[in-house]
């Protein structure tokens, strides 16, 4: 049972002195065994992954491309060919998210010149009742998206703490659309807004401070709501950058908790085979 490039490999040949008229009609409980222990890896990896402290979108990803398959009587594969296996594995080096603002055509800027973004961040109904906030969080008058229209990528924006931003009347050219030669324009959604968390009520919880709750319910269904705060990301912070991350080692726990219950199982099929 070895660890290889997020493999973990099962091949009893060499041990068993395997030759071609020794298959899985002569041992079929040990075959059986082979297949049983892959089936519980892959289980078990999967397990590992969803205990591991990732986010859940990652979790689902990585989980769903682990697979296990025979590559023969007696040897199988449990494998992954996730994007980011070897990250989560081995480890991720710190990363500043400002980089986003080189690439995203979202972007604004500010009447100085600075890039920002608006990022809007999601708090779940746990993290609110934790902080003491869902009761007051729940009471807030709803926001609701009232439509979306467009605007131009890089447009310049008044920052105000107390009004919040608006275009700037000075406006000045930024990326251009190569078909129409017009300035390139990404969507923008309308607002009209309910209540805000005070800081007042936020107390020590500063990420709630501003956050605004909407109404997700569906016509006939269960009511719902999310709860936001919004957040801007501009050139110059300091901020904004996630620390490096140790690696998860999930294969290489795997494999270890594995390896004596797999030898354990196939030698109790031999036994079983040939008692």
């Amino acid at each position: 049972m070895a660890n290889l490039d997020f493999k973990i490999s099962f091949d009893l040949g060499s041990k068993l002195d395997v030759t071609a008229i020794v298959n899985k009609q002569i041992f079929p409980l040990l075959n059986q065994a082979v297949r049983a222990v892959a089936e519980q890896t892959a289980a078990e990896w999967r397990k590992e992954i969803y205990q591991a402290k990732l986010w859940a979108g990652e979790k689902d990803a990585y989980a769903s491309t682990v697979t296990w398959r025979m590559t023969g009587d007696f040897s199988a594969v449990v494998e992954s060919n996730y994007k980011h296996a070897q990250a989560i594995e081995t480890g991720r080096p710190a990363y500043d998210l400002k980089r986003m603002l080189n690439t995203s055509s979202k972007v604004r800027r500010t009447e100085d010149g600075r890039r920002f973004l608006v990022i809007p961040m999601r708090h779940n109904v746990k993290k609110l009742q934790a902080a003491g906030l869902y009761d007051t969080a729940q009471a807030l008058a709803a926001s609701a998206v009232t439509g979306q229209g467009k605007r131009a990528s890089g447009e310049v924006t008044h920052l105000s703490p107390t009004s919040g931003m608006r275009p700037s009347a000075q406006q000045t050219p930024y990326l251009s659309n190569m078909k129409t030669k017009g300035a390139m324009t990404v969507p923008q959604f309308h607002y009209a807004w309910g209540q805000r968390l005070s800081k007042a009520d936020a107390g020590q919880s500063k990420w709630a401070q501003g956050m605004v709750r909407f109404d997700t319910s569906t016509p006939g269904g269960a009511k719902s709501s999310a709860y936001l705060t919004f957040r801007v990301m501009i050139e110059g912070q300091t901020g904004w950058v996630i620390p490096a991350q140790p690696g998860k080692h999930l294969v290489r726990k795997v494999t270890d908790n594995m390896r004596p219950k797999a030898q354990a199982a196939f030698a109790a099929a031999i036994k079983r085979q040939l008692g």
